[in-house]
């Protein structure tokens, strides 16, 4: 038996040794024998990787540059469209034109749009007769003559006279290129004028010029090129180059290779090419070609040199970090790794430490955080005053003071209290009747505003008057009611109740005003399942916001409407005040 207990640990002895040593002889082998075939695999795919990298960047920079071209010259263009259409319209306009004779008022009007914009442009207004009325330039361009309504511009705008149209132009007294955005004048369906901006290609050449490093091309749909950062893309007639017409991606032209992005613009009217030339390719290639041969080269020579002594020194260390991963796995956050090689392992066990200590402080601070949040975010909602009530206050009391001075000053110290309630960051919760006291203050205010056309009615039960409330949670739906209830009426009733439904606080604003359609209130219901809100109803979301945040989704606001009948909104809330949500 003795011989057999002493071949028992030799025999372990020798496999554990074997195995190690196999460890460390496979790595050595897998570096003699198979290294040739990974650098040439490496190699190759790194070269083509880069080659790949390279043209992707290419294409990538160019698409970027073309996009955020076309949206800047699609958000010029469009500023010139919206006020050539708005401005058709403006009575100033069409009294210049029926009177015959331009005003400092009509320039003025022009003026302070044009030198606003990045673009800058001409401005004519014609009478239906092409008699010039009012003009920004001594320069007049080639449409500016009598029989122009057979051609160009203005016979597209005769054609589409409720539209604005785009035209190409050209100065022939100086030969200027010009993009002409021009709308047609009506009154009682007829025409009696145009306006027009002719816009300096010069300008779109500066935009681009400090803006974008490449070859940019702007042409109309006809391919009569607008702007261009190079002439060589230009052929005799003003047309861009037939072999980058219509092109896209990776053409030939011109002696040279480049890559080519076209993007339509206006309805297909515009389109812009961005150009990139990429001839230098097959230098940066072998470049990157020879410097990846030269790199691995190296690395072959440095791992061979180096694979016996990282295998010995690293594998220790190795398996301490995979030991303390796997404790952090299992969720002991208290086991620190030990290694003192003076190298990058050390530099991990430093950072896996520091990372650990890191982790336990976040998980308390993001506890910390979460309650913060939710409480700024109260606090923001409630500071979300509707300035347009302060402003028709404020002009209220200016007229007041001259009319009625005892009216005036109880409209003040109405809007005071009110204002010093809205601001007071130390109350966050009020008893209802509280809160009640201080809309009233609101009431008053709208009161004086609207005077017989308003009329309100307030009704608290004795057992809800003690009920603890967010503070400010009527004043703006009844806000809401008098902005939305007042269309097309003369006269708006609001009630307000509150009384004990079901162990909860029910809060009931109805209005007998315009109410809304089916589409508008599934909307508003839609706006209050959602945390954010990018819409005009900002009252009854900050309330629905508010609660939810502070009692849970069990509280709320409920809205109901009916065209022509009014709106009835529901305010739901914990009748002993609750437990804050967060």
């Amino acid at each position: 038996m003795v011989p057999l207990e002493a071949e028992a640990p030799r025999g372990i002895g020798n496999m554990e040794n074997k195995q190690y040593r196999k460890f460390k002889d496979d790595i050595r082998k897998t570096f003699i024998l198979y290294a040739l075939i990974p650098v040439i695999i490496i190699t190759v795919s790194s070269y083509l990787f880069f080659l790949g990298m390279w043209y992707k960047t290419i294409k990538n920079q160019n698409n970027n540059i073309n996009f955020q071209l076309s949206r800047r010259i699609d958000k010029i263009l469009n500023n010139y469209i919206n006020e050539a259409y708005i401005i058709s319209r403006e009575k100033l306009v069409i009294d210049t034109i029926m009177e015959g004779s331009g005003s400092s008022r009509v320039y003025n009007r022009f003026y302070s749009f044009v030198n606003s914009r990045d673009v800058r442009s001409s401005f004519f207004i014609f009478d239906k007769n092409m008699n010039i009325i009012a003009a920004s330039s001594r320069f007049l361009p080639s449409y500016a003559v009598q029989n122009s309504f057979y051609w160009g511009i203005i016979k597209r705008m005769n054609e589409n006279k409720d539209y604005v149209v785009l035209e190409r132009e050209i100065y022939e007294e100086n030969s200027k290129k010009v993009l002409t955005v021009g709308k047609a004048v009506i009154k009682d369906g007829e025409i009696i004028g145009y306006i027009t901006f002719d816009l300096d290609e010069r300008d779109f050449v500066r935009i681009i010029s400090e803006n974008f490093s490449i070859d940019i091309v702007i042409t109309d749909k006809y391919s009569n090129v607008i702007s261009s950062t190079n002439s060589l893309f230009i052929n005799q007639f003003g047309k861009i180059d037939e072999n980058l017409k219509d092109k896209k991606g990776f053409v030939k032209a011109k002696n040279d290779s480049f890559y080519v992005k076209k993007s339509a613009l206006i309805n297909n009217y515009l389109y812009v090419y961005t150009i990139t030339s990429i001839g230098y390719v097959s230098s940066v290639f072998i470049f990157i070609g020879i410097f990846i041969v030269l790199t691995f080269i190296l690395l072959i020579i440095t791992m061979l040199s180096s694979a016996k002594k990282i295998a010995d020194s690293k594998t220790k260390s190795i398996d301490k970090i995979i030991e303390a991963i796997e404790n952090v796995q299992n969720g002991d956050l208290d086991t620190k790794l030990n290694i003192e090689t003076k190298d990058e392992f050390e530099i991990i066990a430093e950072s896996y430490n520091k990372m650990l200590k890191d982790l336990k402080n976040l998980i308390e601070v993001n506890k910390e955080e979460a309650k913060h949040s939710v409480l700024s975010e109260i606090k923001q909602l409630e500071s979300q005053f509707n300035p347009h009530f302060l402003f028709n206050t404020l002009e209220m009391i200016k007229y007041m003071v001259k009319l009625d001075v005892q009216a005036a000053d109880k409209i003040i110290i109405s809007l005071s209290s009110l204002l010093r309630y809205s601001i007071n960051n130390n109350i966050d919760k009020i008893p209802l009747i509280e809160d009640v006291e201080y809309t009233k203050n609101y009431l008053t205010i709208l009161k004086y505003r609207f005077d017989k056309r308003f009329d309100y009615a307030i009704n608290i039960e004795k057992e809800a008057k003690d009920c603890i409330v967010p503070k400010l949670i009527i004043q703006p739906l009844i806000e809401n009611a008098i902005e939305h209830g007042f269309e097309g009426r003369q006269h708006l009733n609001v009630d307000v109740k509150a009384f004990l439904e079901d162990s909860n606080l029910c809060i009931i604003i109805n209005d007998d005003g315009a109410g809304m359609d089916e589409d508008k209130l599934s909307n508003i219901r839609q706006i209050l399942y959602s945390s954010r809100n990018n819409s005009s109803h900002l009252g009854i979301f900050n309330v629905h916001r508010r609660i939810q945040l502070m009692y849970g989704k069990k509280y709320g606001v409920e809205i109901n409407s009916e065209r022509e009948k009014g709106t009835t909104v529901k305010i739901m809330l914990p009748v002993d005040g609750g437990e804050e949500y967060a």
